[in-house]
Parts: C-alpha cells; sequence; structure tokens
C-alpha cells in the first residue's frame, strides 16, 4: 500500500515540508527604532508588536516550509511618526492573492492588495486617528515558489486613516 507523507507533500507545486503549527507567544516586536531581523524562532509563534511613535523595519524569516506561518498582532496603537515596515527576505514576495484590510480615514471601510513583485507592507501611524491601532493583525502565510500570502485586518483608533499599503 502506497503511504502519503505529508513532510514530502508538494502543494500547488511548492516544494517543501507541511508544519506544524502552533499558537505560542513570540518575541514582542520591542518600541525602539532598531530593526528586527526575525528568524526561524518567530515561525509559527504569535508576535505582538509594542511599536508606538517610533519607525522600524522588520524582516520577514526566510521562509522554506510551505504552511509555515508569522502573525503580527499590534498591542500599541501606531500613533503620531509611528511607521512599521514589513519587508520579506531574500527573494522571497507577497503572492498576488495578499490583502490587507483597515478602517480607513473617516471610517470609510478600505482594503489594499498585492501586485506582482511587491515585498513590503508598511502601516502608517497618525496623531488621532489610525488604520493601525491595537488588535490589528496581520499573517504571513508561506505557499511554496518564494511566495507569502498575506491576510490582515486593522482596527481604527478614533476615526482611523489609510495606514496600511503594501509597497515594493
Amino acid at each position: 500500500m502506497n503511504e502519503l507523507i505529508l513532510s514530502k507533500l508538494e502543494v500547488a507545486s511548492g516544494k517543501g515540508s507541511i508544519t506544524n503549527l502552533k499558537a505560542v507567544q513570540g518575541t514582542d516586536i520591542a518600541d525602539s527604532t532598531d530593526a528586527l531581523a526575525m528568524d526561524d524562532t518567530y515561525l509559527n509563534k504569535v508576535t505582538f508588536s509594542l511599536l508606538d511613535g517610533a519607525a522600524k523595519t522588520v524582516t520577514l524569516p526566510t521562509f522554506s516550509n510551505v504552511g509555515d506561518k508569522v502573525i503580527i498582532v499590534l498591542a500599541a496603537d501606531l500613533v503620531a511618526s509611528g511607521v512599521l515596515t514589513i519587508d520579506c527576505a531574500g527573494s522571497q514576495s507577497f503572492d498576488t492573492g495578499s490583502y490587507y484590510s483597515y478602517e480607513g480615514a473617516s471610517g470609510v471601510e478600505k482594503i489594499d492588495r498585492a501586485t506582482s513583485g511587491e515585498t513590503q507592507l508598511v502601516a502608517t501611524g497618525a496623531g488621532t486617528n489610525s488604520g493601525a491601532g491595537i488588535g490589528s493583525v496581520v499573517e504571513f502565510l508561506y505557499v511554496g515558489n518564494d511566495k507569502i500570502l498575506v491576510s490582515g485586518r486593522g482596527r481604527a483608533l478614533g476615526t482611523g486613516s489609510d495606514a496600511w499599503a503594501f509597497a515594493s
């Protein structure tokens, strides 16, 4: 009888092993301007961002196993001059099915979708109204072939703002 070995499964033409997902807390993203290069210890964990008024770049770990993910939850409102730039590692980029929805300026619902070749998701804070409030969440899921599928939802602070955008 043939056995299906999940660790050898090829998913959607993307090679890599299937990962056991676990919802445990990773290391927090500090409220500082120091860049953070995530490593494998951030994979398959929930990471909380404490960033509020500083500008910071967080580089995702290099994904290799289909199903690996990184989840980032804002544990502080991104305000004033706060900018959180989340960048892909190496040759990886966001899948064109990626999206981020949020409450934009004046409470209008918005969605931003990734286009081919985009490698950054940028959240920009605002003094009193931000679309990057506490509880905003983004998930980065590796789907193979150097593509990361992004899905997320921003929570408003005040009446919101056009806070989230994909970029190259």
